[in-house]
């Protein structure tokens, strides 16, 4: 029997009923301060790639001060809002009023998305509620001296995640392992690449000032841009460095970041191994120095044992600096064929890859050249379009 012309005209209607497309938007970086790395790009890069991917989308910022301070001056703050409350962003209570009052001031606003953008969120929001997860190092390799967050991630993260509508990450390894440790199912998780790191901003410090300022000798810098954590690696590097200084004598390693407890073992190590000349920690470093780093380097080292993604390896390729990584989770994903790689628990083969790039220029030019085309297939444009899509999916969760 044919079905009425009515019901079938009704029907058409209802499959042609798309939804409006997002147009406001909350992000919770509550957490946000300066000199956080990765993070802090991932938040500075994709907003203002929001903005250009949907010039009308509405765009609010739950920020604590000092984050709101960092944002304030960037050229687009006067494009969104960056909102405070007393109750967000306090040393200790943190996690906890994420949890439960960012849900409720979210609730209050006309959001279509709220996007959690590292790792926490309310557990009860009315807007769709979206939640990145760059990784699960801090559950398959928790850093020593973070054991007590550790213990709250893991009591506040999975059931966070399980509620969330949609979850992100930045690359297929850390979608499986997030999907796998955190019992999310793997339809439920997109995976995001990132842009090709922090845009070239700041005028390079000049090279001789560099050198002195950082007590630099003469030779070529292998830089390692690595938070000073367990899982990043930097001490088996550090023991590389002790071989490669035999092959190449006046090479130096460089790691800019924040210190640790961890800098005062590696220093020591390094004057064990007789060469406390030829490993550097200057601390957080400013960004026209960091641009320095980059442009006089002869190559970035990147050891780590695992990564959600590895900003650092695109930013040395969009600056034309050969790239030798550790060959583990994401970072075959970033460096694609443009990198050497190393296994990096074997000292030597890491050893090996650093002095090679070092003596011989045609493997650092081809690495060079590789390195300008792969980060060329990376953009925060891309990046922004691809989570637009992944909220889209989140609105529509049943």
């Amino acid at each position: 029997m044919p079905m009425p012309a009515s019901i079938r005209t009704a029907c058409l209607h209802s499959a042609l009923v798309v939804r409006a497309p997002v147009r406001r938007v909350g992000i919770n970086a509550v957490f946000l301060q300066p000199q956080m790395g990765g993070i802090e790009t991932y938040v500075r890069s994709l907003v203002p790639a929001l903005l250009e991917a949907r010039p009308t989308v509405e765009l609010s910022l739950f920020v604590n001060q000092a984050g709101k301070d960092l944002l304030a001056a960037e050229w687009w703050a006067e494009r969104v809002r960056l909102i405070t409350h007393p109750l967000l962003g306090r040393r200790y209570t943190r996690a906890l009023t994420e949890l439960t009052v960012l849900g409720w001031l979210a609730s209050r606003e006309p959001f279509d998305i709220l996007h959690s953008v590292a790792l926490t969120g309310p557990l009860v929001t009315r807007p769709a509620h979206v939640m990145t997860i760059g990784d699960v190092t801090w559950i398959r390799h928790p850093d020593p001296t973070e054991l007590q967050t550790v213990r709250l991630w893991k009591i506040m993260v999975p059931p966070v995640a399980r509620r969330a509508d949609r979850v992100l990450t930045y690359s297929e390894a850390s979608r499986a392992e997030v999907a796998e440790d955190l019992r999310v199912p793997l339809e439920n998780i997109d995976a995001i690449p990132l842009g090709p790191g922090a845009a070239i901003g700041a005028a390079p410090t000049d090279e001789a000032e560099l050198r002195a300022k950082l007590t630099l000798r003469a030779g070529p810098i292998v830089l390692a841009v690595s938070a000073l954590k367990e899982h990043k690696n930097v001490g088996r590097l550090v023991e590389a460095m002790g071989l490669v200084r035999k092959s190449v004598p006046d090479a130096v390693l460089v790691v800019p970041a924040n210190p640790t407890p961890l800098q005062t073992q590696l220093e020591r190590r390094a004057s064990e191994l007789g060469i406390p000349e030829g490993v550097v920690f200057p601390g957080w470093v400013s960004e026209a120095d960091l641009e320095a780093l980059y442009r006089y380097a002869s190559c970035l080292a990147f050891p780590s044992l695992r990564e959600g993604f590895g900003l650092p390896i695109l930013e040395a390729m969009r600056r034309g600096l050969p790239v030798v990584s550790s060959n583990t989770s994401s970072l075959p994903e970033v460096g694609g064929d443009a990198v050497l790689y190393f296994d990096p628990y074997r000292i030597e083969e890491m050893a090996n890859a650093v002095s090679r790039v070092l003596r011989d220029r045609g493997l650092a030019a081809e690495l060079e050249r590789k390195g300008t085309d792969r980060q060329r297939m990376f953009t925060w444009r891309r990046t922004a379009e691809d989570t637009f899509a992944s909220y889209e999916r989140a609105r529509s969760r049943p």
